[in-house]
């Protein structure tokens, strides 16, 4: 099995951790976080995306 080249991401909004998703960086984190969070049509809305940050995760497995 391949490992993926993805790297884990802890997505965070008003500092607040919400959950962890894989991206090929902090910005394709945040957008398939929240595309799963059934956020879909807001994805595109650049002032409600900026409330979201993402940080690499803590040893690959950030909680």
């Amino acid at each position: 099995m391949k490992r993926s080249r993805k790297t884990l991401y802890a997505i965070y909004k008003h500092g607040n951790h919400l959950g962890n998703e894989r991206g090929e960086n902090a910005d394709d984190a945040i957008k398939k976080y929240l595309i799963a969070a059934l956020f879909n049509e807001l994805s595109t809305d650049l002032e409600f995306v900026s409330l979201y940050t993402a940080t690499v995760a803590i040893k690959n497995i950030h909680f």
